[in-house]
């Protein structure tokens, strides 16, 4: 193992499990941010050592996103993908790497009304009525399936989109 990359890797899993932390209280930010949650897995092969960053996140109705960070224990590098999931890049830089990951973070509210009124244009283009989506959208108010779930926030914003475009299609 480099010298330092220890110290590296403790000091990146402090501060991603501060942040992860903050995002999961209270129950309403938690279901905002998809269950934000995040797992190490650590792996030797052929004496490398290796440690797996996941960071998981769910949008309305269940789609599950993930972020995946390696570090390289030998060459004390953090492995992950670019934001358009194209080129890899690699830095020794825990703040570099801590900022990308709050970069995405911050985007899950975005995400998420986004995958919500897809979802509700998926609905009334197969037909559903204005009672039925209301009815698809309390049910995901009130899943089991945590990351799935709306927040009341997000309940708001897909009853305005239905009624913005059920006023549209009467006009």
């Amino acid at each position: 193992m480099v010298v330092g990359s220890n110290n590296s890797l403790q000091t990146f899993k402090g501060r991603l499990d501060d942040i992860v932390s903050g995002y999961q209280r209270p129950g309403e930010r938690r279901i905002g941010y998809g269950n934000l949650r995040h797992e190490y897995s650590e792996y030797a092969k052929e004496g490398k050592n290796t440690v797996n960053i996941a960071v998981i996140y769910e949008t309305p109705g269940g789609s599950t996103t993930q972020i995946n960070i390696s570090f390289d224990g030998t060459s004390g590098e953090y492995i992950y993908l670019d934001r358009d999931l194209e080129s890899h890049i690699t830095s020794r830089d825990c703040d570099e790497v801590i900022a990308a990951i709050e970069q995405v973070v911050t985007e899950i509210p975005g995400k998420r009304s986004a995958q919500l009124i897809n979802q509700i244009n998926a609905w009334m283009e197969m037909g559903k009525g204005r009672h039925e989506i209301f009815g698809e959208l309390n049910k995901l108010l009130q899943t089991e399936f945590l990351g799935g779930r709306i927040t009341t926030h997000e309940l708001k914003e897909g009853i305005q989109h239905v009624v913005k475009q059920y006023a549209q299609d009467s006009a």
